[in-house]
């Protein structure tokens, strides 16, 4: 099937496309062709014209396993529904429950569905999978990762108090000697100590992603108007940092001062399930525009959403605009209106510049939103 999309302001940093109005050819499932101008007799043809193009938006951190885990959303629903072509699943599963994802969920799907896979294996069957040692079995983790290698694109570990207990820094210790046996990006999840966030950070390595970063709980990563050294040393190491807004993640304040001091994060997620889509989370393109109207270019944000989490968890195809890539596309308009979002405290604010996603195009279907 060919398909010609015409008239699109192209927007994908890492191909030099900064709303650059080209036509795109789309040959089974892929991209053929991008020029100014294409124009291929008996070919069917789509306008988009004042419209932004950009490649399919991904989540880098969602909960869509719904079914016997205790926070979650249907995929589709926290997908292609809301423009987002591919999310990953942020260890609502684990090595005991993978099967069941992957057969019910994953293959079932229009949106892609990856997994970071919960370093326990009861995945989130409960919130406290950390706090009993045994449920970390490596020999599990191994086995499931080769059968859905190419689905499973990290591993997940809940460092908060609730969720170890007793267990301290352990669990994330043994998560990310794991990790790097296999060769896989650790996700860690920061919440109150213990562990301390201190004792986190300086396990991690290049390529690892710590979310949540912008929480303002009193023992986060921005303390007294201040980001704590180690953000940076971390940041030095190459470890990389995840919004993740969450029900109860995400501050406004926290945020300003992140940002005021250099302190940006380079993947945009929205740790969304079925609880806090009324709010205060809504969707991916929200905490876009929440960041976009914090002070963060819009071709950052962009590019946080396609370029940088296709790269960190090496989901081939995925994240440009270039010959030979998925035709998986997020196509939005840019409205000057004033609305009022909300962060994860309660605090109100209203923005005056946000995208709104109109279609999504997918597995050789056009979608609106």
């Amino acid at each position: 099937m060919e398909l010609i999309l015409k008239n699109g302001k192209l927007l994908d940093i890492k191909n030099n496309f900064l709303y650059k109005k080209s036509d795109i050819l789309v040959k089974d499932g892929r991209i053929e062709r991008i020029a100014e101008v294409i124009d291929k007799p008996g070919v069917k043809e789509i306008d988009l014209r004042d419209k932004i193009i950009s490649p399919g938006f991904i989540d880098v951190h969602v909960h869509c396993f719904p079914k016997n885990t205790v926070i979650s959303a249907i995929p589709d629903s926290i997908g292609i529904k809301m423009g987002v072509t591919s999310i990953i699943d942020a260890g609502t599963a684990g090595a005991d429950t993978m099967d069941e994802f992957y057969e019910e969920f994953v293959l079932k799907s229009k949106t892609r569905i990856f997994s970071n896979l919960n370093i326990s294996s009861l995945g989130l069957r409960t919130l406290s999978e950390l706090s009993n040692l045994n449920n970390i079995e490596k020999e599990k983790i191994e086995k499931i990762i080769r059968r859905y290698k190419g689905v499973i694109v990290g591993l997940k570990a809940r460092a908060s108090g609730s969720v170890v207990k007793e267990q301290g820094i352990e669990p994330i210790k043994r998560a990310k000697q794991i990790a790097r046996e296999l060769k896989l990006p650790l996700v860690v999840h920061i919440g109150n100590a213990p562990p301390k966030v201190e004792e986190v950070l300086n396990l991690l390595e290049k390529g690892d992603v710590v979310t949540h970063c912008y929480n303002n709980k009193k023992t986060g990563l921005i303390r007294e108007g201040n980001v704590i050294p180690e953000v940076f040393k971390a940041k030095k190491k190459g470890v990389l940092f995840d919004v993740g807004h969450g029900s109860e993640s995400f501050s406004f304040d926290t945020a300003k001062i992140a940002l005021e001091k250099d302190f940006e994060a380079e993947l945009i997620g929205t740790d969304l399930y079925e609880r806090n889509i009324l709010k205060p989370v809504q969707s991916l393109e929200t905490t876009i525009n929440k960041m976009w109207n914090l002070g963060v270019p819009l071709e950052r944000c962009i590019e946080k959403v396609t370029n940088i989490p296709a790269q960190v968890f090496k989901l081939n195809n995925l994240g440009e605009l270039k010959k030979g890539s998925f035709a998986d596309f997020t196509i939005f308009e840019i409205k000057n209106d004033k609305i009022q979002v909300e962060d994860s405290v309660g605090v109100k604010l209203e923005i005056n510049k946000y995208i709104k996603i109109k279609l999504v195009y997918i597995k050789e279907e056009l979608i609106e939103i």
